[in-house]
């Protein structure tokens, strides 16, 4: 056997039993999370949310019918199953968008590999800065919140569908991929509005500059844009669902900082460390930026839910709960999976490149992913051992 496909073999058995792993553990710990009443053991907003669905009948997110149409039928034991579906199929959809990304140079396997990564990896923590290796940190892997879970898959494959179809516009865009796209991109609204808030706006930047580029005909690009229609008419709904006397809120402020800064006194520290390796890759490669549509599209949309996360905040009850936190906290995974792809392409590329300089950077970046790899595997392996997601401390 060749050393070539000893290595895909082995790619493909590491890919297969960290896949069942990471599987069995997500139904492990979602069960786990079922149980909880009180107290910081398997803490999580999961029985919160199915006890706003089965109780109160409150139905604001798909997440809600699920868990309403699975406690009707008696079956609502199988949730953590179903849950720890979703967590998978975010590594799937993630691994697919590696390979988008990549231009296909990144093998099945190893984008699953990868994906497992990107999924797992945390925040660089460091003690003192913030309340905990979650609260006051900024984070895309999120186990404890139901609709996140739902939103995240289903964000994925929504950015996935659009990335492909804003390749060629003229080409790809026909009235069955059109009706695709829309159901896909409603699904992910109703799961949960923060991806629409932080992903659409950067979604129109790029349909503004195809229509000033001429990329596609302007009829081809306004029938596009009025994709967004059905996702809109969900969020008016979902907001007249939350936003009422019984729901613990009446609406939205503007208050710079306030939410962001509830579980941090170093704000800037914080937002640097939690996202430490893209922003490494994204200053090595500022310059090119505009001719790289991945890499810009997902700063945008990092950017856009960052000031979202930092400027509004819900009044009332909930007003220190930080809900505008998930957009942002959704759009880490993507500035990780472009700077990973190009960090693999810097890599690569390495013993052509003269610069000692630029070897210590890549060097040092290398580094600052490991430890965000550390991170987040000690957060999971603990959280599967029963410590609390907000991890005080």
């Amino acid at each position: 056997m060749s050393d070539k496909k000893k290595t895909s073999v082995a790619l493909n058995i590491a890919a297969l039993v960290l896949t069942a792993l990471y599987f069995a553990l997500c139904i492990f710990l979602y069960y786990k999370f079922m149980g909880w009443t009180e107290g910081a053991v398997y803490e999580s907003d999961l029985p919160a949310h199915i006890s706003l669905a089965v109780d109160d009948g409150l139905i604001y997110s798909l997440i809600s019918i699920i868990i309403i149409g699975l406690s009707k039928s008696g079956t609502l034991i199988v949730l953590p199953v179903l849950l720890a579906m979703f967590a998978l199929l975010s590594v799937f959809f993630t691994a697919e968008l590696l390979i988008e990304v990549s231009d296909k140079k990144i093998s099945s396997n190893a984008a699953i590999l990868l994906a497992l990564l990107l999924n797992i990896v945390m925040p660089c923590y460091i003690k003192g800065l913030s309340d905990g290796r979650y609260m006051g940190m900024h984070a895309s892997s999120i186990w404890h919140n139901s609709t996140y879970l739902m939103m995240k898959w289903l964000g994925l494959w929504t950015i996935l569908i659009y990335l492909r179809l804003e390749k060629n516009i003229s080409k790809k865009l026909t009235l069955e991929s059109y009706t695709f796209f829309v159901i896909i991109l409603t699904l992910t609204t109703a799961a949960k509005p923060n991806f629409f808030l932080a992903v659409t706006p950067a979604m129109f930047v790029f349909l503004i500059a195809d229509l000033i580029q001429k990329k596609a005909p302007a009829k081809k690009l306004f029938f596009l844009a009025s994709s967004i229609i059905p996702s809109i008419a969900v969020m008016l709904y979902q907001n007249k669902a939350l936003f009422n006397a019984g729901a613990g809120g009446n609406g939205i402020e503007i208050v710079p900082g306030r939410a962001m800064s509830a579980h941090t006194g170093y704000l800037i520290p914080v937002s640097i460390l939690s996202i430490a390796f893209p922003l490494m890759i994204l200053l090595l490669h500022i310059k090119e930026i505009f001719k790289n549509r991945y890499m810009l599209f997902a700063w945008l949309c990092a950017g856009c839910g960052y000031m979202q996360y930092f400027l509004f905040s819900e009044k009332g009850s909930r007003n220190m709960d930080a809900n505008f936190s998930w957009g942002y906290a959704f759009t880490i995974i993507l500035i990780f999976g472009i700077s990973l792809v190009t960090w693999i392409n810097d890599i690569r590329n390495i013993k052509e490149d003269k610069s000692v300089i630029k070897k210590a950077y890549l060097g040092a970046s290398t580094l600052v992913l490991g430890y965000h790899a550390y991170c987040g595997v000690l957060f999971f392996i603990r959280l599967c051992m029963g410590v609390s997601y907000m991890m005080w401390g």
